[in-house]
């Protein structure tokens, strides 16, 4: 058996090992939770696949070149409104223009033929009674005159009538003249109408006086008499 000293150092010795291990295992978790511990970094390399790589490479040309023709063709959409708002401006404005006297004072005082250059109504329509060369009578119409100069004061003299059971269609030659006194002088020879029967339009003298920038008044003698008619521009 052991002596008693002896056994007490080794009680001793154990119980020494036994709290230098609790102690270096308290050091151990204290030095756990106070000290961070660098956390593992795994750093791995992926391939993206060439389909993800095309979506990222497109062209966007072909994009660009549609949306530039469509800016063209809404371009060529304006400017065709633009030009057609524009004649009828330019319409608009011409219709707002004073129009041009038919027969110019200055001119007409001038005796300038040149004034009567183009087409004159003459007269109205005017209801009449007419005797045929059998002796039977009937009610004609004679339609407004039409009288087309050029600037040297030749023309052409038409007119119309308008019977029930004829028509006559009448053409003579015209020359007009200005007497000194600003009158204006028309005269045309006698013809035959064209129809059934046989009509004459008789000699014919004009004197007209200028009324206002659109109309002169004139005289028409003819073997029958003398009727006032209106000599304007036609329409």
């Amino acid at each position: 058996m052991p002596p008693i000293a002896d056994l007490g150092r080794w009680w001793a010795a154990l119980l020494f090992g036994l709290m230098l291990a609790l102690l270096l295992m308290i050091a151990a978790w204290l030095l756990r939770a106070v000290v961070p511990v660098a956390p593992a970094v795994t750093l791995s390399a992926t391939e993206t696949p060439a389909a993800g790589r095309a979506e990222w490479m497109v062209d966007p040309l072909p994009a660009l070149r549609t949306s530039l023709d469509h800016v063209r063709a809404d371009e060529r959409k304006l400017e065709a409104e633009l030009a057609a708002r524009q004649d009828d401006l330019r319409k608009q404005t011409e219709q707002c223009k004073p129009a041009q006297p038919s027969l110019p004072v200055e001119r007409w005082s001038k005796g300038d033929l040149a004034t009567l250059k183009g087409c004159w109504v003459l007269g109205r329509d005017v209801p009449m009674l007419h005797t045929f060369s059998d002796g039977r009578k009937e009610q004609v119409t004679v339609k407004a005159g039409r009288v087309c100069f050029d600037d040297r004061g030749g023309g052409l003299h038409e007119q119309v009538m308008i019977s029930p059971t004829a028509r006559w269609d009448c053409k003579a030659p015209m020359t007009a003249k200005f007497w000194s006194n600003g009158t204006l002088v028309a005269n045309q020879p006698a013809v035959l109408c064209e129809g059934a029967p046989l009509t004459k339009w008789a000699a014919t003298q004009l004197t007209c006086r200028r009324a206002t920038d659109e109309m002169a008044l004139c005289e028409a003698v003819d073997r029958s008499g003398r009727t006032q008619v209106e000599f304007r521009r036609e329409p």
